[in-house]
This record gives C-alpha cells, structure tokens and sequence, in this order.
C-alpha cells in the first residue's frame, strides 16, 4: 500500500493537480459541453434564420449564369420520304412581321376583289375575269348589243338626278297641255352640273336669241349643241343641252365624255330648273329629233322598253297611257305616254311610238286602257338592251 500511495503522490505533483484531481476533470468536461451547447444552438438559429427567409421574401427572376456543361447528344435527324406532304405539317417558326403585312395586305386585296353578287349573276370571286368599267365611248358600250346605239352617258354626273321624267317623255303633249316634247327632261335644281354625254366637238354655245334652234327664238335660252365624233350609219349626231344658266365651252372647241360643259337653269321658256337634253340625227334642226331614251346608256340590271299600239287597221293610237305592272317580283309604279303629233320621230329600226327607260329587268304585263277595255300584252324585260312590243286595239 505505501508504494501504491507513493505512486499516485507522484503522478499528482507530476500534472501539478495534487489534491484537486476530481473537482478539475469535473470543470474541464462542463466547460467542453458548454461548448458544444453554444455550438448547436448557433446552427440551429442559422436554419431557422434561413428557413424565414425563404418563406417571406419572393424569389426575384434573375439571368442565370453562362455555364458551359457538357453538352448532350444531338437529337436524332427525321428523314422524311420526297413524297410526304411536309408543306401540311405545323411550324413553330415565329412570325416574320413583314411578311404578316404582305399575307394582311393580300387577304384584303381577295376581299376587295369579290364582287356583290347579284339576283342575276352567280357571286363572282378574285380569280374571275373582273368586267371592265363601261367606258361611254361610241358607237357601242359593253353588255349592249352592236345594233342599237345606247351611246351616251347621262349629262348629270353620277349622285345627281340621273333619270328621265315619266311625266313629260319624248312625244308627249302632257295631256294635251303641251306642245309635244322633242327631248328629255332630268329634274335637278339650278346650278348642276352639266356633263358631256359623248365626246364630240362644240358646235353651239350661247343664246337662241337670234337663231332658233328650236321652234322659235328665246325658246331654250342658254343652250349647247355638240356633235359628237362617231357618226350614225353615216350621218352626223347632235345632242342639246338647253335652259342652262352658265356655260363653260365655247364653239369649235373639243370636249370629251363626262366634261363640264354647263349648269342647269331656267333660261327660255321654263316653268323651273332642269335640263332638257335632245338627240339630232342628220342634222340640226328641231324636226330632227329622236327619242333620247334609246340613246341613253341603261342602269345596271335595267332595260329599256319600246313598243307599239296601234289599231287594228295599223293607225298609230296617240296620247295613251302605256303601263307596266311586273308579274315576278315588287316594283314601283311604270307608265309612260305614246307620241302625239308628227313632229316627233320614231326609231328607223324599232318604228315605235313610245319608250321607257330604267325598267328594272324581269318579267311584266303591259296594259293599254282604252276607254272601259283594257289590253295587256306580256313581256320579260332583258337588261342592257331595248325590249320591244306590240299592243293591238281592236274597235
């Protein structure tokens, strides 16, 4: 036992921890645990720490860094057979914008393109031959036939009172008020325009007050006469333009179709404004007139309608009342005077004694009431072209 207990002293003075061995290893190992207290505590608030961060601020969109990894494989090339119809297959290629314009630009040039379709015609579309514009050029206009001469535009310019009066036509007396007219009247109001019909050279300009270019002087006021450049089976062609209250040509000069050449008014003998417009053929001169009507080139869709009445012994039936009530579809109301008198000329291929124009196309019966008897022929009426008829009276 002394040895043993000698032993331990030395091992004691040898570490210098003589008498407090026990208590000194007990403080180092609280010390050390302290440590590693302190050590995890840190940790765990840095987690914590982290994991409140995550969970209250949003993630801001950021480029991502150039990595260069190593890249995969290239995929595997499609080989296609020649005759697959790879022209129908998707592109996921993005849009060229300039070529997006260029496709917008050509789908409303298809849209403009398709015309109206019509009651007449089946809708045309883009890769039909599109029908020229009628250009009014004598001696023939589109859709008409070679034979008659529907020459000549209307002197009003389009958006204006382009049509006839019904109620004082070629050849009517009104009733037997007037004395027969040998023209036409457009109802428009004082200072219209007043346009070419055809191209022709100025041959009268001015006043009848001096010259009677109809059956007396001062009868048509302000008046111009041209004669046009196509002749008609050789003879020369006139149109007149009177009760005008400006004129803007002068004589000798050359005008072409659709020019300005006056403003309607009520010079001469007028119970208002308008334009009295005439047809001379071979010469001009007041008994030289022809009905305007089959001169005048016709609407879109419409034709015009000459005819006939007569007895049965082939007298020519005078001042009645012609009307046309159509049978296929609604229309206004169509009606117009036979000639009256023999200063008026009939049409040396149609030998008619009335006319009516702007007639939509379709079909009709035309009555002539003769006293209590009425009698009805019936007619289609075709556009672009003169529809004839003939109504006999009997006693």
């Amino acid at each position: 036992m002394d040895y043993q207990h000698t032993q331990n002293h030395e091992d004691c003075n040898q570490w210098g921890l003589m008498g407090f061995g026990k208590p000194v290893r007990s403080f180092v190992g609280l010390i050390v645990g302290f440590v590693l207290l302190l050590a995890l505590t840190s940790c765990q608030q840095e987690i914590v720490a982290s994991a409140a961060v995550v969970s209250t601020v949003a993630p801001t969109p950021t480029t991502a860094p150039t990595v260069s990894p190593t890249l995969p494989p290239p995929p595997t090339t499609l080989l296609m057979d020649s005759d697959a119809p790879s022209a129908q297959m998707p592109s996921f290629a993005a849009v060229d914008p300039t070529q997006l314009e260029a496709a917008q630009a050509e789908i409303t040039a298809v849209e403009t393109a398709v015309s109206e379709p019509t009651s007449s015609a089946p809708e045309s579309t883009a890769t039909e031959t599109v029908t020229p514009i009628p250009t009014f050029t004598p001696p023939a206009l589109p859709f008409t036939s070679d034979e008659e001469h529907y020459w000549l535009k209307r002197p009003i310019p389009e958006g204006g009172t382009v049509w006839t009066n019904k109620i004082y036509p070629y050849g009517s007396s009104k009733g037997g008020t007037l004395r027969p007219h040998h023209g036409v009247e457009f109802d428009v109001n004082k200072g219209t325009q007043v346009i070419a019909a055809a191209s022709g050279t100025v041959v009268v300009a001015g006043k009848d007050d001096v010259i009677a270019y109809g059956p007396t002087t001062n009868f048509y006021g302000n008046l111009v006469v041209i004669e046009l450049d196509t002749p008609f089976e050789g003879q020369p062609v006139y149109n007149l333009y009177a009760h005008l209250s400006d004129i803007y040509v002068a004589e000798g000069q050359h005008v072409e179709a659709e020019q300005l050449i006056a403003l309607s008014g009520a010079s001469g003998v007028a119970d208002g404004p308008h334009l009295h417009f005439e047809v001379r053929l071979g010469q001009n001169n007041y008994d030289a007139t022809y009905n305007p009507s089959l001169w005048l080139y016709p609407f879109p869709d419409y034709g015009t309608v000459a005819g006939r009445v007569v007895r049965g012994n082939g007298s020519i039936v005078e001042d009645a009342t012609v009307s046309l009530d159509r049978v296929d579809a609604a229309s206004r109301f169509l009606a117009i005077s036979t000639y009256t008198g023999d200063s008026v000329n009939p049409d040396a291929q149609w030998n008619e004694n009335f006319v009516l124009d702007d007639v939509p196309m379709g079909y009709y019966e035309v009555t002539v009431a003769v006293g209590k008897k009425k009698f009805k022929q019936e007619i289609y009426v075709f556009p672009y072209r003169t529809n004839f008829v003939e109504i006999v009276i009997e006693d």
